[in-house]
Protein backbone atom coordinates (compact mmCIF):
# COMPACT_ATOMS: atom_id res chain seq x y z
CA UNK A 1 0.00 0.00 0.00
CA UNK A 2 2.49 2.71 0.89
CA UNK A 3 4.72 1.58 -2.17
CA UNK A 4 1.42 2.29 -4.51
CA UNK A 5 0.78 5.72 -2.42
CA UNK A 6 4.64 6.75 -3.12
CA UNK A 7 3.98 5.83 -6.50
CA UNK A 8 0.67 7.49 -6.88
CA UNK A 9 2.89 10.71 -5.55
CA UNK A 10 5.47 10.74 -7.86
CA UNK A 11 3.35 10.14 -10.94
CA UNK A 12 1.41 13.46 -9.68
CA UNK A 13 4.60 15.27 -9.13
CA UNK A 14 5.97 14.23 -12.53
CA UNK A 15 2.75 15.73 -14.21
CA UNK A 16 2.85 18.76 -12.45
CA UNK A 17 6.54 19.29 -13.29
CA UNK A 18 5.54 18.52 -16.73
CA UNK A 19 2.91 20.99 -17.10
CA UNK A 20 5.04 23.99 -15.71
CA UNK A 21 7.95 23.51 -17.69
CA UNK A 22 5.60 23.92 -20.75
CA UNK A 23 3.85 27.08 -19.45
CA UNK A 24 7.22 28.47 -17.73
CA UNK A 25 4.95 30.22 -15.30
CA UNK A 26 3.94 29.70 -12.05
CA UNK A 27 0.18 29.24 -10.81
CA UNK A 28 0.11 32.36 -9.35
CA UNK A 29 0.14 33.78 -12.94
CA UNK A 30 -2.17 31.87 -14.05
CA UNK A 31 -5.88 34.17 -15.20
CA UNK A 32 -8.47 31.46 -14.96
CA UNK A 33 -11.03 34.45 -15.80
CA UNK A 34 -9.50 34.49 -19.37
CA UNK A 35 -10.06 31.28 -20.62
CA UNK A 36 -11.75 30.44 -24.11
CA UNK A 37 -11.37 26.53 -24.28
CA UNK A 38 -15.62 25.46 -23.79
CA UNK A 39 -16.27 22.50 -21.83
CA UNK A 40 -18.50 21.31 -25.02
CA UNK A 41 -18.04 21.92 -28.74
CA UNK A 42 -18.33 25.25 -30.32
CA UNK A 43 -21.58 23.87 -32.49
CA UNK A 44 -23.27 27.38 -33.64
CA UNK A 45 -21.11 29.73 -36.24
CA UNK A 46 -23.82 31.87 -37.44
CA UNK A 47 -22.82 31.32 -40.78
CA UNK A 48 -25.81 28.82 -41.44
CA UNK A 49 -28.41 30.92 -43.58
CA UNK A 50 -26.00 33.72 -44.54
CA UNK A 51 -24.31 31.93 -48.30
CA UNK A 52 -21.38 32.48 -45.99
CA UNK A 53 -18.27 29.36 -45.63
CA UNK A 54 -15.86 28.76 -43.87
CA UNK A 55 -13.57 25.54 -45.08
CA UNK A 56 -11.77 23.92 -42.82
CA UNK A 57 -9.48 21.40 -43.66
CA UNK A 58 -8.02 18.95 -41.11
CA UNK A 59 -5.01 16.35 -40.59
CA UNK A 60 -2.46 17.70 -43.03
CA UNK A 61 -0.54 18.91 -44.19
CA UNK A 62 0.19 16.42 -46.35
CA UNK A 63 1.53 15.63 -49.99
CA UNK A 64 -1.53 17.20 -51.42
CA UNK A 65 -1.93 20.43 -49.25
CA UNK A 66 -0.07 22.38 -52.10
CA UNK A 67 -2.64 21.38 -54.87
CA UNK A 68 -5.18 22.40 -52.45
CA UNK A 69 -4.28 25.40 -52.00
CA UNK A 70 -3.76 26.29 -55.92
CA UNK A 71 -7.04 25.29 -56.11
CA UNK A 72 -7.87 28.12 -53.32
CA UNK A 73 -5.80 30.63 -55.10
CA UNK A 74 -7.09 29.67 -58.16
CA UNK A 75 -11.18 30.64 -56.26
CA UNK A 76 -9.68 33.60 -54.56
CA UNK A 77 -10.97 31.51 -51.76
CA UNK A 78 -9.25 31.36 -47.75
CA UNK A 79 -9.53 28.41 -45.90
CA UNK A 80 -8.51 27.28 -42.45
CA UNK A 81 -5.99 24.43 -41.94
CA UNK A 82 -6.31 22.50 -38.66
CA UNK A 83 -2.74 21.11 -38.92
CA UNK A 84 -1.33 18.06 -37.13
CA UNK A 85 2.12 18.85 -35.19
CA UNK A 86 3.95 15.83 -36.33
CA UNK A 87 2.98 16.68 -39.83
CA UNK A 88 3.95 19.96 -39.62
CA UNK A 89 7.75 19.92 -39.54
CA UNK A 90 7.64 17.57 -42.70
CA UNK A 91 5.84 20.44 -44.63
CA UNK A 92 7.48 23.25 -44.21
CA UNK A 93 6.65 25.07 -47.45
CA UNK A 94 3.52 24.65 -47.56
CA UNK A 95 2.68 26.06 -43.80
CA UNK A 96 5.07 28.89 -45.02
CA UNK A 97 2.74 29.09 -47.95
CA UNK A 98 -0.55 28.95 -46.28
CA UNK A 99 0.82 31.67 -43.93
CA UNK A 100 1.72 33.79 -47.24
CA UNK A 101 -1.41 33.79 -48.62
CA UNK A 102 -3.55 34.50 -45.58
CA UNK A 103 -4.90 31.22 -44.86
CA UNK A 104 -5.60 30.13 -40.90
CA UNK A 105 -3.47 27.98 -39.32
CA UNK A 106 -5.18 26.09 -36.30
CA UNK A 107 -4.56 23.39 -33.91
CA UNK A 108 -5.67 19.72 -34.29
CA UNK A 109 -3.28 18.11 -31.54
CA UNK A 110 -0.14 16.47 -31.88
CA UNK A 111 -0.65 12.93 -32.81
CA UNK A 112 -4.58 13.16 -34.00
CA UNK A 113 -5.21 11.43 -30.75
CA UNK A 114 -8.37 10.41 -29.40
CA UNK A 115 -8.24 13.16 -26.74
CA UNK A 116 -11.22 11.44 -24.78
CA UNK A 117 -8.98 9.03 -23.39
CA UNK A 118 -6.74 11.51 -21.55
CA UNK A 119 -9.01 12.52 -18.67
CA UNK A 120 -7.04 10.56 -16.01
CA UNK A 121 -3.76 12.01 -17.49
CA UNK A 122 -3.86 15.82 -17.45
CA UNK A 123 -0.35 16.37 -18.90
CA UNK A 124 -0.68 14.24 -21.79
CA UNK A 125 -3.17 17.01 -22.64
CA UNK A 126 -1.63 19.53 -22.18
CA UNK A 127 1.30 18.08 -24.51
CA UNK A 128 -0.87 17.13 -27.34
CA UNK A 129 -2.40 21.17 -27.56
CA UNK A 130 1.12 22.54 -26.55
CA UNK A 131 3.30 20.89 -29.04
CA UNK A 132 1.01 21.54 -31.46
CA UNK A 133 0.84 25.32 -30.49
CA UNK A 134 4.63 25.03 -30.40
CA UNK A 135 5.30 23.96 -34.15
CA UNK A 136 2.57 25.99 -35.72
CA UNK A 137 3.63 29.08 -33.69
CA UNK A 138 6.67 29.84 -36.67
CA UNK A 139 3.50 30.28 -39.44
CA UNK A 140 0.96 31.94 -37.25
CA UNK A 141 0.59 35.67 -38.51
CA UNK A 142 0.38 38.38 -35.71
CA UNK A 143 -3.09 39.11 -34.81
CA UNK A 144 -4.70 36.03 -35.97
CA UNK A 145 -6.87 33.92 -33.51
CA UNK A 146 -5.78 30.69 -31.90
CA UNK A 147 -8.24 27.69 -33.12
CA UNK A 148 -8.81 24.38 -32.27
CA UNK A 149 -10.59 21.45 -33.42
CA UNK A 150 -10.14 18.02 -31.23
CA UNK A 151 -9.57 14.99 -33.28
CA UNK A 152 -12.73 13.29 -34.13
CA UNK A 153 -14.69 15.94 -32.40
CA UNK A 154 -14.31 14.11 -29.36
CA UNK A 155 -14.14 16.70 -26.00
CA UNK A 156 -14.34 15.98 -22.39
CA UNK A 157 -15.32 19.01 -19.53
CA UNK A 158 -12.75 18.47 -17.79
CA UNK A 159 -10.47 19.46 -20.70
CA UNK A 160 -11.59 23.08 -20.87
CA UNK A 161 -10.57 23.49 -17.11
CA UNK A 162 -6.99 21.76 -17.75
CA UNK A 163 -6.38 23.87 -20.56
CA UNK A 164 -7.62 27.61 -19.30
CA UNK A 165 -5.39 26.93 -16.21
CA UNK A 166 -2.43 27.16 -18.81
CA UNK A 167 -0.94 30.92 -19.76
CA UNK A 168 -0.73 30.39 -23.46
CA UNK A 169 -3.00 27.65 -24.26
CA UNK A 170 -6.11 29.24 -22.47
CA UNK A 171 -5.82 31.54 -26.08
CA UNK A 172 -7.32 29.25 -27.78
CA UNK A 173 -10.67 29.40 -29.17
CA UNK A 174 -12.62 25.89 -29.18
CA UNK A 175 -13.12 23.09 -29.75
CA UNK A 176 -14.50 24.23 -32.99
CA UNK A 177 -17.24 21.87 -34.66
CA UNK A 178 -18.76 21.81 -38.20
CA UNK A 179 -21.70 22.65 -39.64
CA UNK A 180 -20.98 20.61 -42.98
CA UNK A 181 -19.01 17.39 -44.28
CA UNK A 182 -20.03 15.03 -40.58
CA UNK A 183 -21.03 12.40 -42.62
CA UNK A 184 -22.62 10.73 -45.74
CA UNK A 185 -26.58 10.73 -45.28
CA UNK A 186 -29.24 9.75 -48.02
CA UNK A 187 -33.03 10.16 -48.62
CA UNK A 188 -35.42 7.84 -48.41
CA UNK A 189 -35.22 7.62 -52.32
CA UNK A 190 -31.37 6.59 -51.75
CA UNK A 191 -29.87 9.86 -52.61
CA UNK A 192 -27.02 11.55 -51.23
CA UNK A 193 -28.42 14.63 -49.09
CA UNK A 194 -24.76 15.12 -47.05
CA UNK A 195 -21.10 13.89 -47.84
CA UNK A 196 -18.29 13.76 -45.92
CA UNK A 197 -14.67 13.05 -47.54
CA UNK A 198 -13.65 10.51 -45.34
CA UNK A 199 -16.89 8.99 -45.17
CA UNK A 200 -16.59 9.06 -48.88
CA UNK A 201 -13.71 7.23 -49.46
CA UNK A 202 -14.50 4.66 -46.93
CA UNK A 203 -17.53 3.71 -48.76
CA UNK A 204 -15.56 3.96 -51.88
CA UNK A 205 -17.55 6.66 -53.25
CA UNK A 206 -16.09 8.55 -56.16
CA UNK A 207 -15.07 12.35 -56.15
CA UNK A 208 -17.90 13.70 -58.29
CA UNK A 209 -20.60 11.36 -55.70
CA UNK A 210 -19.23 13.15 -52.96
CA UNK A 211 -19.05 16.51 -54.14
CA UNK A 212 -22.74 16.18 -55.02
CA UNK A 213 -23.24 15.12 -51.29
CA UNK A 214 -21.34 18.65 -49.82
CA UNK A 215 -23.42 20.70 -52.49
CA UNK A 216 -26.56 19.40 -51.53
CA UNK A 217 -25.73 20.02 -47.58
CA UNK A 218 -24.58 23.15 -48.50
CA UNK A 219 -27.26 24.37 -50.62
CA UNK A 220 -29.71 23.16 -48.03
CA UNK A 221 -28.18 24.85 -44.93
CA UNK A 222 -27.05 28.23 -47.05
CA UNK A 223 -23.60 28.30 -45.98
CA UNK A 224 -21.67 27.15 -42.43
CA UNK A 225 -18.43 25.99 -41.05
CA UNK A 226 -17.52 22.91 -43.96
CA UNK A 227 -14.75 20.50 -42.38
CA UNK A 228 -12.63 18.61 -45.10
CA UNK A 229 -9.51 17.23 -45.21
CA UNK A 230 -5.97 17.61 -47.12
CA UNK A 231 -4.20 13.89 -46.38
CA UNK A 232 -6.03 12.21 -49.68
CA UNK A 233 -5.93 12.86 -53.59
CA UNK A 234 -9.62 12.14 -53.66
CA UNK A 235 -10.66 14.78 -51.73
CA UNK A 236 -7.77 17.35 -53.99
CA UNK A 237 -10.39 16.12 -56.79
CA UNK A 238 -14.09 16.52 -54.36
CA UNK A 239 -12.50 19.85 -53.81
CA UNK A 240 -11.63 20.97 -57.67
CA UNK A 241 -14.95 19.69 -58.49
CA UNK A 242 -17.12 21.80 -55.54
CA UNK A 243 -15.20 25.38 -55.59
CA UNK A 244 -16.45 26.07 -59.01
CA UNK A 245 -19.71 25.27 -58.41
CA UNK A 246 -19.76 26.88 -54.96
CA UNK A 247 -18.28 30.65 -56.57
CA UNK A 248 -21.37 30.05 -59.78
CA UNK A 249 -24.00 30.03 -56.98
CA UNK A 250 -22.31 33.43 -55.22
CA UNK A 251 -21.64 32.17 -51.85
CA UNK A 252 -18.66 33.47 -50.11
CA UNK A 253 -15.86 31.98 -48.57
CA UNK A 254 -13.91 33.50 -44.76
CA UNK A 255 -11.59 32.22 -42.74
CA UNK A 256 -12.69 31.67 -39.18
CA UNK A 257 -11.01 34.97 -37.93
CA UNK A 258 -14.01 36.64 -39.80
CA UNK A 259 -16.47 34.38 -37.86
CA UNK A 260 -18.03 37.15 -35.85
CA UNK A 261 -19.89 33.72 -33.63
CA UNK A 262 -16.52 33.02 -32.38
CA UNK A 263 -15.79 36.45 -31.11
CA UNK A 264 -17.84 35.89 -27.78
CA UNK A 265 -15.16 33.30 -26.64
CA UNK A 266 -12.49 35.95 -26.60
CA UNK A 267 -11.59 38.36 -23.67
CA UNK A 268 -14.16 37.79 -21.37
CA UNK A 269 -13.78 39.91 -18.61
CA UNK A 270 -14.57 38.05 -15.37
CA UNK A 271 -15.43 33.95 -14.59
CA UNK A 272 -19.37 35.01 -14.83
CA UNK A 273 -18.89 36.40 -18.62
CA UNK A 274 -17.30 33.25 -19.94
CA UNK A 275 -19.71 32.20 -22.22
CA UNK A 276 -20.57 28.15 -22.29
CA UNK A 277 -21.19 26.32 -25.67
CA UNK A 278 -23.39 23.38 -25.89
CA UNK A 279 -22.16 20.44 -24.01
CA UNK A 280 -22.71 16.83 -25.80
CA UNK A 281 -21.86 14.47 -23.89
CA UNK A 282 -22.15 11.84 -26.50
CA UNK A 283 -18.92 11.47 -28.81
CA UNK A 284 -19.87 12.27 -32.30
CA UNK A 285 -19.17 9.47 -34.72
CA UNK A 286 -16.92 7.25 -32.22
CA UNK A 287 -13.21 7.35 -31.82
CA UNK A 288 -12.06 5.09 -34.75
CA UNK A 289 -9.35 6.39 -36.31
CA UNK A 290 -10.58 7.55 -40.23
Amino acid sequence: MLFKALSFVATAVAAVALILAFVMLPPSQIEPANAYFQPGNIYRSGLVGTKTLALTFDDGPSAFTDDILDSLARHQARATFFVVGTRVRHHPAAMERMMREGHVIANHSFSHANLGQYVETPHRLIVQVGNTNAAIAPYVRPGQGLYFRAPYGVWRRAHARILNEDPVLKHYVGPIYWDVGGSISYDDNGTLRAAADWDCWSHDLSADECARGYLREIRRKQGGVVLMHDIRERSLWMIEKLLPQLVAEGYTFVTLDEVREYDQYKAPVTPDDVPVAEYEGVMPYGATAR
